[in-house]
């Protein structure tokens, strides 16, 4: 009985360490093919660019080390920052997908990040593609740390002078903090938003600006800090009194004040 004992602890000994070194092994094939591609992402023939992309995405979602999807981001950074859609879109979508296939804080930040680039390209389907990416990586996983790598983002998209891309990043604030329940992240948020609500553009300027008091809005009426609150509301009622707001705009922004102001009765 004891000889048997011995014997089964002894080969779960083995398969455990055995089991073991094939981790470590996977690990390393994994971040080994990831080193040989990356003068292929970057290549100048297409075919080989764009096969060399989809491998690094493909490793990269398999992948259950933290290692690999961060040395993977690394890899899609180049080909995020193409001049060329066929090439950046798909960067844009496998940095997302990896994103979103862990858990870890450190790999959706380092997504985030990677995002940078696209995000401020000449051209607005991309960003409109990259704000999607953005807002897939924040509804998986919203903490604050997330959030704020978010709004740090998307900043040059909500300065844009192009509504096309200014309007889907207002939305994109909205959708970064209000799953972080963290004070910080709303009120950079709401500094974030000041721009979009100067927004003085002859062409869908009010567009820009009623998106922006709704979103100043919901991030008041979900806050729960009073001082969250109020900076909210005063923002809302100090634009509500500009002469040179739309009697429509000018109502709206009063209405959400008032909303605001009722949520702290709630409490």
């Amino acid at each position: 009985m004891v000889i048997r004992t011995v014997f089964v602890a002894v080969v779960v000994a083995v398969v455990s360490t055995g089991g073991h070194a094939s981790a470590q092994a996977s690990l390393g094939t994994q971040l080994a093919e990831l080193v040989a591609l990356k003068q292929k992402v970057g290549d100048a023939d297409t075919r080989t660019r764009v096969e060399a992309l989809h491998r690094v995405w493909a490793i990269g979602l398999a992948s259950a080390n933290s290692d690999v999807k961060l040395s993977a981001l690394g890899l899609l950074a180049e080909p995020a920052g193409s001049a060329s859609d066929h090439i950046r879109m798909p960067a844009v979508y496998a940095i997302a997908e990896i994103a979103n296939s862990t858990e870890d804080v450190r790999v959706k930040v380092r997504a985030l990040a990677t995002l940078g680039e696209p995000l401020q390209a000449s051209q607005v389907p991309i960003r409109d593609v990259a704000i999607d990416a953005v807002n897939s990586i924040t509804r998986s996983g919203s903490g604050a740390q997330i959030a704020l790598a978010a709004l740090k983002v998307l900043t040059p998209a909500v300065q844009s002078g192009n509504n096309g891309v200014r309007i889907p990043a207002i939305n994109a604030v909205v959708r970064a903090v209000e799953g972080s329940r963290d004070d910080g992240a709303f009120q950079t948020a709401l500094d974030l938003l000041v721009a979009p609500l100067d927004s003085s553009a002859a062409i869908g300027g009010m567009e820009v600006r009623m998106m922006a008091v709704r979103a100043v809005e919901k991030i008041g009426v979900e806050a729960s800090e009073i001082g969250t609150k109020a900076k909210a509301m005063g923002l809302l009622q100090s634009y509500a009194a500009r002469s040179g707001w739309e009697p429509e705009a000018k109502k709206r922004a009063q209405e959400a004040s008032s909303n605001i102001q009722n949520s702290m009765k709630e409490r």
